[in-house]
């Protein structure tokens, strides 16, 4: 594998990711149980995850359009993702 086709798999995991902890951050802040507080950084999280998977989308356009890519970057950022959507997860399970 190149280091072209390592680094779209990343990006495409890490946006995977963050797309699944957007998702149950906004979910566990629409629920509407709990304080206001806490549904407020439900949003929050929602807001920056959602945020992150938008920079991930550009990063891998500029990688399928044109071919540059930066494989450190995309390693660090796919994982990144990937611990972030596990993190939300465990948290959104809690009561």
């Amino acid at each position: 594998m190149s280091s072209y086709q390592i680094a779209v798999l990343a990006l495409i995991a890490g946006l995977a990711g963050q797309a699944i902890a957007g998702g149950l951050a906004c979910e566990r802040c629409l629920r509407g149980q709990g304080q206001t507080s806490d549904r407020f950084l439900w949003l929050v999280l929602a807001g920056g995850a959602l945020l992150l998977a938008l920079a991930q989308g550009q990063a891998l356009e500029l990688a399928v359009h044109t071919g540059l890519h930066d494989l450190r970057q995309a390693l660090l950022t796919g994982g990144g993702g990937l611990l972030y959507a596990i993190a939300v997860s465990g948290l959104s399970r809690r009561p």
